[in-house]
């Protein structure tokens, strides 16, 4: 049984001898070409593709490659690509990715968002140009990377103008005293969503204090007659992505003789 894949081409000699004396013979060499069927499919070079996009890409971005081989030859060795029908249908592939069918350059057709998107699946086909055609496919999944891209929202406290709210605070308490905890979140992942928290402006610096890693506003010190009755505390809470985004939120502080 011939394989081309195995052997593409024989030399043979052929040898004629006459029964004289002394014997003359002609030798003559023929080349068998053993010619191509189509009988192996496109292989892939890798069993699955695991690719990375960074959201807020640029529109037609080009974010990686798959590629396949066919062992045949000829134009039972050309291979085209294509995009499968999606396993998910609720993944709108036709507008999130495109294949060119000649050399399998995949691109990203829109800008990703990773807070709405955050990984994808799909199967890539490779088939090639022989009679019948053969084809084969594979899986790449897509996954979105972070970017900071999102500020901090600071939930408390609410910050409404015409009513701001107001923290009370007795005129006994104790350096330490815990006056209020501002609350924030970050739409982001990882370091882009690990929050910090700064005073950045007080009535009378050194009166209150920022914990920076939980947002606790305490007293630093204790507190006299002497202070201030009304406090206005600016604190900036602060992402650890690169560059870092930040929000603001304005405290007011009243302190009392005692809670009635």
């Amino acid at each position: 049984e011939l394989d081309r894949e195995i052997r593409a081409e024989y030399n043979i000699t052929i040898t004629v001898t006459d029964m004289g004396i002394p014997r003359l013979k002609t030798e003559h060499n023929i080349t068998v070409l053993v010619s191509d069927v189509n009988d192996n499919a496109p292989a892939f070079t890798q069993t699955s593709y695991t690719l990375s996009v960074r959201e807020d890409n640029s529109p037609a971005l080009h974010f990686g490659s798959v590629r396949a081989t066919d062992r045949d030859a000829g134009a039972n060795a050309q291979v085209t690509y294509s995009l499968l029908p999606p396993l998910d249908a609720h993944v709108p592939l036709a507008s999130l990715v495109s294949i060119n069918p000649d050399n399998g350059h995949l691109f990203a057709l829109r800008s990703l968002d990773y807070e709405a998107l955050r990984a994808f699946e799909f199967r890539v086909g490779a088939a090639d140009r022989g009679s019948p055609a053969l084809s084969s496919q594979e899986l790449v999944r897509v996954l979105v990377a972070d970017d900071n891209d999102n500020a901090p929202f600071v939930l408390y406290p609410l910050q409404n103008a015409s009513a701001p709210c107001t923290e009370l605070v007795p005129r006994a308490a104790e350096a330490g005293y815990l006056v209020t905890k501002v609350v924030a979140v970050d739409g982001d992942s990882g370091q882009n969503a690990w929050l910090s928290y700064q005073l950045l402006k007080a009535t009378e610096p050194g009166l209150f204090g920022v914990w920076a890693h939980n947002g606790e506003v305490r007293t630093a010190r204790l507190l006299s007659e002497r202070d201030a009755a009304k406090h206005r505390l600016l604190v900036l809470v602060k992402d650890n992505g690169e560059p870092p985004l930040s929000a603001s939120v304005t405290l007011h502080v009243l302190l009392v003789d005692g809670f009635s």
